[in-house]
C-alpha cells in the first residue's frame, strides 16, 4: 500500500500523520516557530567560548545555536563576535540543549547549479537574523523533517495544494477534508501524548521521559485466569509491538529502557530527528504532570473556532479563553489570528477570563 501523508492545515499550525500500509506511523507539528534540521541561516556571533572550542551563533531563535570548531569553514577560520555567518542546522534544539550547526556547506546545494551560490547572494542582501534556505513555508518545513517522501498527500484546506507541491514535487496532492481520513487524528494524537496505554487483552505501558533518557515500564495487570508466567509473556508480545510503535510516533530517541514483565531493564538507543513530540506540545508542572502548553492550547482553539465558523458563517465570534492563552494568541499566535480574521472577514475578539483552567474555553457566535 502507498504511503500516505495527511495534514491536517490548521491557522498557524500544521498537524501531519504519516500512514505506511494504513497505519498511523510518525506525527508531526508544524508552527513555523522553529529551525528543522538541514535549514539554513543567516547569524551573528553572539560569543566565542573558548573553553568548550566553540561560538554561540544569534540566528534569531529563543537561544543560540552551538558551531564547534571542527565545523568552521573554511577549515581553520578564525570568527570574532559580531561578525555574520552562514550556518546550517545539524541538530535541532531539544531538551533544553542548543541547535547544533555547521559552517560547511551541504553537499546537496553545492552540486546543485547555483544553489549554494544563490543562497550566499540571498545572505550578502540581507540583515542577521535572517532564515536563506529552504523558504519559510509549514510544506517545506514538514519536508524536511520527514525521513522518506510520501507517494500521495491529503489535505483538508485546498489552499495549501501550490505550497505542498512546491515542497513535494513527486507526490500527488488532493483536498480531502478531515472527516473522511481513514484515522482520526486527534485520537491518535492523544494516544502518543498519553503518559499510560492499554495493552491489547490486558496491562499497561508507562512511559516516562526524563533527562537521562526515556523509561517505558510494563504491567502485567491482575487477570483473573492464567499462570503468572503466561500472563507476563502475553502481556510483552503485546508491549513490543506497541512500544516500537510509540517510539516511532513519538520520536523517542536517545537511551531507552523498557522494562518487560518478569526481566530486567533492557536499554537500547534510537536516533531521531527533530523534538520529541511530547517537547513540541508538552510541559511540566511543578507537581510533575504533563500538562499542553498554552501554545498547544491557543491552537486547539482556533481549530475549534475554523470548525464552527464552517458550520456557521457569517458569525462574529468571542474567544474565552484562560489568560495565559489569551496573552498566547495576542502573542506569538497573533499572525494565526490575523489569518483566520480575514479568512472569515471578521474581526475575532479575545477574552481571558480570570481563574479559567488553562484547558477550558468557549467560542462563543455574537
Amino acid at each position: 500500500m502507498a504511503r500516505q501523508l495527511l495534514i491536517a492545515a490548521g491557522l498557524g499550525e500544521w498537524r501531519a500523520v504519516v500512514l505506511d500500509a494504513g497505519a498511523a506511523v510518525e506525527l508531526h507539528v508544524e508552527r513555523g516557530d522553529r529551525a528543522e534540521a538541514g535549514s539554513i541561516h543567516l547569524g551573528r556571533v553572539r560569543q566565542l567560548v573558548p573553553a568548550l572550542g566553540a561560538a554561540l551563533v544569534d540566528i534569531g531563535a529563543d537561544r543560540p545555536v552551538f558551531l564547534p570548531q571542527s565545523e568552521f569553514a573554511p577549515r581553520g577560520k578564525l570568527l570574532h563576535e559580531g561578525e555574520r555567518v552562514v550556518v546550517q542546522i545539524r541538530r535541532e534544539a531539544q531538551g533544553g540543549k542548543a541547535a547544533r550547526v555547521t559552517m560547511k556547506a551541504p553537499p546537496a546545494l553545492t552540486a546543485a547549479a547555483e544553489g549554494w551560490s544563490n543562497v550566499l547572494d540571498r545572505a550578502a542582501r540581507l540583515d542577521p537574523p535572517a532564515r536563506l534556505h529552504p523558504i519559510a513555508t509549514f510544506a517545506a518545513a514538514l519536508a524536511g523533517v520527514l525521513p522518506a517522501a510520501p507517494d500521495h498527500i491529503f489535505v483538508d484546506d485546498p489552499a495549501a495544494i501550490i505550497d505542498i507541491h512546491t515542497a513535494f514535487p513527486g507526490a500527488g496532492a488532493e483536498q480531502r477534508p478531515e472527516a473522511e481520513w481513514p484515522i482520526e487524528l486527534d485520537a491518535v494524537f492523544a494516544e502518543a501524548l498519553a503518559e499510560t496505554l492499554t495493552l491489547p487483552g490486558g496491562g499497561r505501558a508507562h512511559f516516562e521521559a526524563t533527562r537521562a533518557g526515556v523509561m517505558i515500564d510494563i504491567d502485567s495487570g491482575t487477570p483473573e485466569t492464567g499462570s503468572p508466567e503466561q500472563t507476563g509473556l502475553a502481556a510483552n508480545v503485546a508491549a513490543a509491538a506497541l512500544v516500537a510503535q510509540q517510539i516511532r510516533l513519538r520520536n523517542l530517541g536517545g537511551g531507552i529502557v523498557v522494562d518487560f514483565v518478569g526481566l530486567d531493564g533492557r536499554t537500547h538507543s534510537f536516533t531521531r530527528r527533530g523534538r520529541p513530540l511530547a517537547e513540541a506540545l508538552l510541559e511540566r508542572r511543578p507537581d510533575g504532570a504533563l500538562v499542553k502548553t498554552a501554545v498547544t492550547i491557543a491552537y486547539e482553539v482556533l481549530r475549534a473556532l475554523r470548525r464552527e465558523a464552517r458550520a456557521q458563517p457569517g458569525r462574529q465570534w468571542r474567544l474565552v479563553v484562560a489568560p495565559e492563552v489569551a496573552a498566547t494568541l495576542s502573542g506569538s499566535a497573533a499572525s494565526a489570528v490575523r489569518r483566520a480574521e480575514e479568512r472569515f472577514a471578521r474581526k475575532i475578539a479575545i477574552e481571558g477570563e480570570q481563574g479559567c483552567e488553562r484547558e477550558r474555553f468557549e467560542i462563543l457566535a455574537l
